[in-house]
């Protein structure tokens, strides 16, 4: 089997990936045999795999892209459910930020290729998934490769420009403190006008993969999804469980008044069961929902706040420039309040606004070290400080600053400070073209000899 592209990459912008932490939740009760690889046809590419013991039929197959080529982290994350669902899992460990697109390119199609024709792999029920810079290359090679039959995009997706086929599913998962939140919002709205099959997933945290017991919920889309197009037999019992266990947590939140999360499981259970079992449709619940006064209250303040803040990251934008750090410090001071606000909605915003801006901070920090630009990267950097001062993170951008300024005390004392915070990314950081010189210095090197005793 030989997979084919069909869109110009070469017209497409580099894919950058933003830095994020990832969360790795291992369950110490399941022992998973993780075998790291390299693709027979290209030995250049390299990922971890993990292949549930099965009587030798093929298996779907779920390929991973972690933004820091560490595929082992959402391969080791999900293999408990992977054996439970009976899927292969690979996870690429070359994907990094700063590839070209023909790199890109090589990679997803070695990767589809290696699970067909080496891994056993069922070439009907390939997967794409990604986080962050991995969702977008997830999504943007998903839609426009025929063979793959669904995404998973966590934390990072890019809008469709293309409309894929009928048998096609897209599932867009978020934290609902993730920076990325309100852009997956609009992925998904395109995707409905497109009358594409989609499933929203929004869990409790913040940019990062998710914890399995929430990634659950995306293998679910996924074999819906191939009982609907007929790619795998439709199992009733199972589909009576996970609808009986959706509509027990809908009626719970209709009780505690949580509206917004009813709606989105309502949402969810329409659009998973009603292609399959009219009369598993809940019309008349969503119908006493939306025009419950509550609920239309909650959600007209949701949309409100959701244009407050696609207003405020724009204004952050031309403020960095034009504020000076007494005004960010008020600013910041003003988040922290809205934080510890009652109001979860408006709190939940705030977080993901204060994680733009730790995020935006960073980015513009770094482009201007990379420039040499001084006076903008101390800025940045200061605001970065204020935004998020017990992140590890800052330290180390303060060490590449002063790398640049020849202020190398300064210097060795930041990356010392982020150590003491828990920094222990090293080798992830050390595989970072843009971080090679700071780990090449001789006090960096003395510090991390010294940690490693």
């Amino acid at each position: 089997m030989k997979i084919s592209f069909k869109a110009n990459i070469a017209s497409i912008l580099l894919i950058t990936f933003a830095l994020s932490a990832c969360n790795n939740n291992s369950d110490n009760k399941f022992s998973a045999n993780i075998e790291n690889k390299s693709c027979v046809s290209d030995t250049s590419i390299h990922y971890s795999l993990y292949a549930p013991k099965s009587n030798g039929e093929k298996l779907p197959a779920i390929i991973f892209f972690d933004p820091h080529a560490q595929g082992s982290v959402p391969v080791k994350a999900y293999a408990k459910l992977a054996s439970e669902y009976q899927y292969i899992l690979l996870g690429s460990n070359d994907m990094h930020n700063g590839q070209s697109a023909s790199q890109t390119e090589k990679i997803v199609l070695g990767l589809i290729n290696e699970a067909v024709n080496e891994c056993n792999a069922d070439g009907n029920r390939i997967y794409l998934c990604g986080f962050s810079g991995g969702g977008k290359v997830a999504t943007m090679y998903g839609i426009n490769i025929p063979e793959i039959k669904g995404v998973i995009a966590c934390g990072g997706s890019v809008t469709p420009n293309t409309k894929p086929d009928s048998t096609f599913c897209f599932v867009g998962m978020v934290g609902d403190k993730d920076f990325n939140y309100i852009d997956m919002q609009q992925t998904l709205v395109t995707f409905s006008k497109m009358g594409v099959s989609f499933t929203s997933l929004v869990f409790d945290g913040k940019h990062e993969w998710p914890d399995a017991n929430y990634f659950k919920d995306a293998f679910d889309a996924l074999e819906i999804n191939a009982m609907r197009t007929g790619f795998k037999p439709s199992d009733v019992d199972w589909l009576k469980t996970v609808y009986t266990k959706l509509k027990d947590s809908a009626n719970i939140c209709m009780a505690t008044g949580d509206y917004v999360k009813c709606s989105e499981l309502i949402g969810r259970i329409q659009g998973w069961f009603g292609s399959i079992d009219n009369d598993m449709r809940l019309s008349a619940f969503m119908s006493n929902l939306v025009n419950n006064q509550m609920y239309i209250s909650e959600m007209e303040k949701k949309t409100g706040l959701a244009m407050k803040e696609i207003e405020l990251r724009s204004k952050f934008i031309g403020s960095v420039e034009s504020r000076d750090i007494d005004w960010w410090k008020n600013e910041v001071d003003n988040f922290h309040k809205s934080i510890a606000s009652k109001d979860k909605q408006v709190s939940l915003t705030t977080q993901r606004l204060m994680a733009y801006l730790s995020m935006m901070s960073f980015s513009l920090a770094n482009n201007d070290i990379l420039s040499g630009n001084k006076e903008g990267a101390l800025k940045k950097l200061q605001i970065y400080e204020l935004v998020d001062p017990d992140l590890a993170d800052v330290d180390l951008m303060f060490a590449r600053y002063y790398l640049m300024t020849g202020e190398r005390e300064k210097m060795a004392e930041s990356f010392k400070k982020a150590i003491s915070k828990g920094f222990d990314r090293v080798e992830q950081y050390a595989s970072d073209p843009t971080w090679r010189q700071l780990y090449s210095q001789p006090e960096i090197k003395a510090e991390l000899s010294g940690k490693n005793k």
